[in-house]
């Protein structure tokens, strides 16, 4: 059998520009490939101009965006008797994708990748709930995501001077809406969320959950923080997705903040916008905490400086809010002008000791849209999907075109609603833990079924 690992021309990420096989985001597909290499078989890499000459062709998606940019190249592929194999982050809900796979493998794949390979080459397929066959899809089956209760055990070379060795797996918190809690066994030699050295170069202390800093206030090395969470405006919208951080943690952390001997330097607030039920009222709950926090420190030489870095509310696939609606609105500069009144550019916060930006980098509507369409749609789409894929003039387009684009030939506002267990698009994807079971509750209810 010849096998292959595909290597796009183009993706959708711009972090993955640098020679995408050298980058964190494809360790999984190296775990793949090294389980594949320690049973004999030798994969190679191909691009789209030699795809074709081989027996088994292996994809790594790593986000939804991927599909658009995998499908792009796609269609362009030449003809031959290759089967795909599909896995990654980024499979999830995948009605609308049925034409571009031979088999998808759900979760995690080193424990299946070599019996559905060994399947393929004597002619026979291996069942397998993690695994489903394009040809015998069916909303009535069930798929499961594959876990793991152990890291990866053996080292893998991302490159010639670049080693991984898996430390963590998942996030100890419990968010309604995250793929990351829920499509992943929480696997870590630590008791909370910790980005991994052996990926991220010297990180660790870069980025830390707020509620794991709260539960651990001497462990914060404000010299070196650069990254934590709020995920939500207020703490009613925190708490209503099971993210308790509450006002007094908000306002702790700004005060040893501001009050660290630390040089001042910026922290990039990650947050959540267009929950359910959402109000600017909401929006000013932040500015609040800001200037409580300034006012309740001794002024000092130097200011800190925050940027709130908003990302659209989606509900993900196997999550206990899936049913969820979504806000279709473009939250893009819409926060800076809301909340940044009277200041310049993207300014929202102006104090003593402190100021604060929108992050420029909030999502498009036409990229939640396709977020939406990529988690929610369903079989019939995929001739549309095709369209959009081959349309070049579409991908460069104003992000207005596109939301008239995506609104004519898909159906947005089904798409954007809510939805009920049976009518949930992925409703045959279930994970570890029993989430269908809270689907279509409101999310107080949710979190009293997950306490």
């Amino acid at each position: 059998m010849k096998i292959c690992a595909y290597v796009q021309e183009a993706y959708a990420k711009q972090t993955y520009k640098n020679e995408c096989m050298d980058t964190r985001q494809f360790v999984g597909l190296r775990v793949v490939i090294d389980c594949l290499e320690r049973a004999g078989y030798q994969v190679d890499y191909a691009g789209i101009a030699t795809v074709h000459r081989y027996d088994i062709v292996l994809v790594s998606l790593t986000a939804d965006c991927d599909w658009w940019t995998y499908i792009s190249e796609r269609i362009r592929w030449h003809k031959g008797d290759y089967k795909v194999l599909i896995g990654g982050a980024g499979v999830l809900h995948i009605a609308p994708f049925l034409p571009w796979f031979y088999a998808v493998m759900f979760g995690r794949g080193e424990n299946t990748i070599v019996s559905l390979v060994r399947g393929i080459e004597t002619g026979d397929r291996y069942l397998h709930e993690s695994i489903c066959y394009a040809d015998t899809f069916s909303y009535d089956n069930i798929y499961r995501l594959a876990q793991v209760d152990i890291q990866y055990q053996h080292p893998i070379k991302l490159s010639e001077k670049r080693n991984f060795c898996e430390g963590a797996i998942g996030c100890n918190h419990k968010c309604l809406f995250c793929g990351y809690t829920w499509q992943r066994k929480f696997v870590s030699p630590y008791k909370f969320y910790r980005m991994e050295d052996s990926l991220f170069g010297s990180i660790a202390d870069k980025e830390r959950a707020m509620l794991d800093l709260d539960e651990d206030k001497d462990s914060i090395d404000f010299a070196h923080l650069r990254t934590t969470a709020i995920d939500g405006f207020s703490e009613r919208l925190r708490v209503g997705v099971n993210k308790p951080i509450t006002h007094r943690i908000i306002h702790q952390f700004l005060v040893a903040m501001i009050n660290a001997p630390a040089k001042p330097h910026q922290i990039k607030f990650y947050n959540i916008c267009g929950y359910p039920t959402e109000t600017e009222q909401d929006w000013q709950e932040f500015l609040d905490e800001l200037r409580q926090a300034d006012e309740a420190t001794e002024k000092k030489d130097k200011q800190w400086s925050i940027v709130l870095h908003s990302t659209p509310f989606r509900p993900m696939p196997a999550t206990p809010m899936a049913c969820a609606p979504m806000s279709k609105r473009n939250y893009r500069g819409l926060i800076g002008r809301t909340l940044g009144v009277g200041l310049k550019g993207n300014l929202i916060y102006q104090g003593k000791n402190l100021w604060a930006v929108e992050s420029m980098g909030t999502d498009s509507l036409s990229t939640v849209m396709l977020s939406a369409l990529a988690h929610r749609g369903n079989i019939d789409d995929a001739e549309n999907i095709a369209r959009l894929c081959a349309t070049k003039k579409f991908w460069s387009a104003s992000s207005a075109v596109k939301e008239a684009t995506l609104c004519r030939y898909f159906d947005m506002d089904k798409l954007f609603g809510a939805f009920d267990p049976d009518t949930l698009p992925s409703r045959y994807l279930r994970t570890y833990a029993k989430v269908e079971k809270m689907w279509g509750k409101t999310p107080l209810e949710v979190c009293v079924n997950t306490d």
